[in-house]
């Protein structure tokens, strides 16, 4: 748990690098086809002499689809920033060493093994109980299912009680979002859902086409003007 605790500090540090890399890397493609769009459509006439107008159209197309894709890779990226931050934060959640009470306890109703009753009440709410069982063993069985009874709805006390002081910090949390953001309470609840990750993938594949697609196509055009020059 510590080892991946600590790893998430290096994995942002990545995160960061490679961001500001290729975020630098994008800046000189667009940058080069935006000059080179300007210097064709401003310089048609000397480059109908040299080029065909299949091979001009080819590279007008190619540098527009080079600017276009670099636009919606940063549109892309920032999107997927945003949820891979929401996991990030989740993860970091998730392997701290804070104690995290269950506020989506499964039902024990059915549970039958006091063991077992006292075991998830030790490890859901940290409430150790575990000194009922040398009188419950001397108890007769109508005594026992009194005791077993008494568990089960100490453990539901408690995690209503867990879940009513979550949703209560939730709550405040999302009001003080929306009064520091001015957000609308639609937005509020959209910052506090679980990142799908069917959406995080997705977006993370269309950020990759997007800057390969902006990258090939202005190396294309570097081909095709070696070729054709």
């Amino acid at each position: 748990m510590d080892t991946f605790f600590e790893g998430l500090d290096n994995l942002k540090e990545n995160q960061r690098l490679n961001f500001n890399n290729s975020e630098k890397f994008m800046i000189w493609v667009v940058g080069f086809s935006i000059g080179g769009l300007s210097i064709i459509v401003t310089n048609l006439a000397k480059f109908s002499n040299s080029f065909d107008h299949c091979t001009i159209k080819t590279i007008l197309i190619l540098l527009s689809i080079s600017i276009i894709s670099g636009i919606l890779y940063r549109w892309f990226f920032y999107i997927y920033q945003t949820l891979y931050q929401n996991i990030e934060f989740y993860l970091l959640g998730a392997f701290s060493r804070q104690q995290i009470m269950e506020v989506n306890p499964d039902d024990i109703s059915n549970e039958n093994d006091i063991k077992e009753v006292i075991r998830r009440l030790k490890i859901d709410y940290d409430d150790d109980v575990s000194h009922v069982l040398d009188e419950y063993a001397k108890l007769t069985e109508e005594g026992k299912l009194i005791v077993l009874n008494d568990l089960k709805a100490r453990y539901e006390i408690i995690a209503q009680g867990a879940k009513r002081e979550f949703e209560f910090a939730m709550n405040y949390a999302k009001d003080t979002f929306k009064e520091a953001f001015g957000l609308s309470d639609k937005a509020a609840d959209k910052m506090f859902q679980p990142t799908s990750s069917k959406k995080f993938r997705i977006f993370g594949f269309l950020t990759s086409i997007s800057f390969l697609l902006s990258c090939l196509s202005f190396i294309t055009v570097v081909i095709i003007l070696c070729i054709k020059y």
